[in-house]
């Protein structure tokens, strides 16, 4: 019994004494963290936590795929920032979403240097096969001092500035806003602009010297340079150089995009261009800051026209088997895998769906439905017509006058750029002002951000190109040079196809699809039709007088198909080699071909001929030809998956669902509308008059279900609020004579307009 004792005291003190070593182990490790944040306190340099940590057992390594997933569902397209997530062990989770083309991932180990750290990119789809490309970054251990080191040299690299390095936490706690909750739609007169900054004199300050203050003249004067604040608050203004390169301002681009959420207008006098912003009043999630490098490329861009495009009519585009249509996304050489360029592509897919009342489905871009749209059916069927063209435009966008000495210039609307209908793509004609202004007060008053972000981008491009603003920089293009003849080689084949049909290869085809068509379509027709006749004239047909009629569309079908046929037979076997392939090459990508002599106008008009009978034969019929759309899809999507940017991709082709005859685009050109006069400089158009001032905007579709905006067949005379929102407004014609109003037109007290209620930290927190 004593032995028995006798060991288990023994064993206790064992226990004991293993529990003391470790308890003095924690206190020496512990004493020695502690001995370390004194001293680097009392010499005045950072404290480095114990970095003896596995990166994979953190507590930030096993919830970073969750965070993750979660910032990305909520943020869904573009968004670029610094996130993090801290847990209580001191580890994090850094995220850096949407990189720019100039980050350096090689950057990341010398900043993080002193720290246990792992990094990894990762890539966000947008679009068919598009994509933007985010960084994580896990640290070990580290505290918030740490950390708050960290971000600011990251904003560096990210932004080329320190300043207000914003840090969401994550998890992400508030959704991106794709409609603002107020009013984003402003349009401020050239009167106006005159009347608060030239002639009664608004105050700037800058942050380095807020006793001194400065009026747009005054900075005229000095050639300032930099971002200044309106000494009442309201403003940002962006005093750039003129004839210059940008480079030497780069860092306060960042400024301006934190401290400004809105773009409303400029003034220049002959070295200085000074933009004039809204000072902040959205939150980041509802008006991000725009991205340095789009900005950056607009700087560099020299030609005087931008353009995007869905090219549905292109011969290998169209409907597949499976009922979905595709096309290639058209963007100018500049734009491709760009921010800028990729926006234009959604805001263009925007205006085909939502002028077609929600019908026409994009199967990748997923964006938020509004709560209402712009016309009571779909404009296509409400028109009646076979073909339709939308397009938005910059005629109207911005209107400049030069004064003596200076020029002021301001936006037609900030909530989105004009829109234009056109019949077809070759005549351009506009189907009616009635429903441009219409579809333009919708866009512009509905608080999309994005719209209202391509105004932005849009403005400071035709800045940029009237006052002679450059940057010197590489924007790192990524134009893929294989894309603009990629279809050349199925065009060709196709081409081929038609060409060597044998007689009786063309009478079973044209039965073939005959026979489609009358099941598919023509039936339904023709018994509508029948069904009327009965009603109108009081009689029955019979089974045997339906079936006559049924087999003599059958044969009027068959014999024009064929007829249609055997005419491009025809017209292709006279071809020479050398203009057959010069045929292909046009219908592989008619853009490419200028259209500027005799020979390339008759390929145009056989090019126009071959789409004609693609559009009898049905391009989900293609596959009686030997001819699967869907394949081609596959095909040219997979020899543009290399081409991208250094961290970006824009789609290459867009899939939608239940389209039409239709194709869109941005027609975006440098030129502003310059005028001669103030005041009454905008052409009335929908009942819209100049002196009809911000009719009340209509409610936020987010919270309830707003009415449609004002029929433009019977206008309506409304009060004006500080909430913009009026009928569309035209480019004036350049050779039209503008008087100047007999009487002095008001206007409104800029407090009225732009809110003066203080800004807690005049942006988004103190420099």
């Amino acid at each position: 019994m004593y032995i028995k004792y006798t060991k288990t005291f023994l064993w206790v003190i064992a226990v004991v004494a293993i529990i003391g070593v470790g308890v003095l182990v924690l206190r020496k490790s512990s004493w020695v963290e502690s001995v370390k944040r004194e001293s680097a306190q009392l010499f005045n340099y950072e404290y480095i936590p114990n970095q003896d940590v596995v990166i994979e057992g953190t507590e930030a390594a096993v919830a970073t795929d969750s965070i993750y997933k979660d910032f990305r569902k909520k943020y869904w397209f573009h968004y670029q920032g610094i996130g993090m997530a801290s847990f209580a062990d001191s580890s994090r989770m850094i995220l850096l979403s949407d990189i720019p083309p100039h980050f350096e991932t090689d950057s990341i180990a010398p900043i993080f240097a002193k720290f246990t750290h792992k990094a990894e990119l990762r890539r966000h789809p947008i679009g068919y096969d598009g994509y933007v490309t985010d960084v994580i970054i896990l640290l070990g251990n580290a505290t918030q001092e740490n950390c708050a080191g960290l971000i600011r040299r990251l904003n560096r690299e990210l932004f080329f500035s320190e300043y207000k390095p914003t840090v969401m936490t994550l998890p992400a706690e508030e959704k991106r806003r794709y409609f603002a909750n107020e009013n984003i739609d402003y349009q401020i007169t050239l009167n106006e602009f005159n009347s608060w900054f030239m002639e009664e004199g608004e105050g700037f300050i800058h942050l380095d010297d807020t006793n001194t203050v400065l009026t747009i003249p005054d900075l005229f004067a000095s050639q300032a340079r930099g971002v200044y604040f309106s000494q009442q608050p309201g403003f940002v203004a962006w005093a750039i150089a003129k004839s210059a390169d940008i480079e030497p301002q780069l860092k306060d681009i960042r400024q301006f995009t934190l401290d400004a959420d809105l773009i409303l207008g400029a003034l220049a006098d002959s070295s200085t261009l000074v933009i004039i912003g809204r000072e902040r009043q959205s939150p980041l999630y509802e008006l991000p800051p725009l991205q340095i490098e789009s900005i950056l490329l607009l700087a560099t861009t020299t030609e005087k026209e931008l353009s995007q495009s869905l090219d549905i009519n292109d011969l290998m585009a169209g409907k597949m088997n499976n009922g979905s249509d595709w096309c290639p996304t058209y963007l100018s050489k500049e734009l491709e895998n760009t921010e800028f360029g990729d926006l234009m592509t959604i805001t263009d897919v925007l205006l085909k769906d939502w002028s077609e009342h929600g019908t026409i489905q994009e199967g990748y871009y997923r964006y938020p439905e509004p709560g209402y749209y712009p016309f009571d059916r779909p404009l296509f069927r409400k028109l009646g017509i076979n073909e339709l063209v939308y397009n938005w435009n910059t005629a109207g966008a911005m209107y400049a006058i030069d004064r003596d000495g200076y020029t002021i210039y301001t936006l037609g609307r900030t909530g989105s750029l004009p829109v234009s209908y056109f019949n077809s793509q070759e005549r351009s004609q506009s189907i009616g002002y009635k429903y441009e202004s219409q579809a333009y007060h919708y866009f512009a008053t509905l608080g999309c951000t994005d719209l209202a972000r391509v105004v932005q981008y849009t403005a400071l491009y035709q800045l940029f190109i009237d006052n002679n603003i450059s940057y010197s920089g590489d924007t790192h293009p990524s134009f893929p040079k294989n894309k603009p003849f990629l279809l050349y080689k199925p065009t060709t084949e196709l081409l081929n196809v038609l060409k060597n049909l044998s007689g009786e290869e063309i009478a079973l085809l044209a039965d073939s699809l005959s026979q489609r068509s009358f099941i598919n379509y023509q039936k339904e027709q023709v018994d509508k039709q029948l069904r009327e006749n009965e009603q109108r004239h009081n009689f029955s047909y019979t089974e045997e007088h339906r079936d006559y009629i049924y087999q003599d569309v059958h044969r009027n079908t068959k014999a024009g198909i064929s007829n249609s046929i055997m005419e491009v037979k025809g017209m292709l076997g006279n071809l020479s080699e050398e203009h057959f392939n010069k045929l292909a090459r046009y219908l592989s990508y008619p853009r490419g071909v200028k259209v500027n002599d005799r020979e390339s106008y008759n390929t145009m008009l056989r090019g126009r001929r071959v789409n004609q009978l693609m559009r009898e034969i049905g391009k989900n019929n293609l596959d009686l030809l030997g001819m699967d759309l869907g394949k081609v899809k596959n095909w040219y999507a997979a020899n543009l998956k290399s081409n991208s940017g250094r961290y970006m991709k824009t789609s290459s082709l867009i899939v939608t669902y239940n389209d039409l005859l239709t194709t869109g685009g941005h027609n975006l050109s440098s030129r502003i509308s310059r005028v001669n006069s103030m005041t009454n400089y905008k052409r009335n158009r929908g009942g819209y008059t100049p002196t009809d001032y911000y009719p009340q905007p209509e409610p936020n579709p987010n919270q309830v279900q707003p009415s449609p905006p004002p029929n433009v067949d019977t206008p309506t005379t409304v009060k004006s609020t500080s909430k913009s929102s009026s009928k569309a407004i035209a480019k004036p014609s350049s050779n039209q004579k503008l008087k100047q109003s007999s009487s002095k037109p008001s206007v409104r007290p800029r407090s009225a307009v732009i809110s003066s209620a203080p800004r807690k930290t005049r942006g988004l927190g103190t420099p």
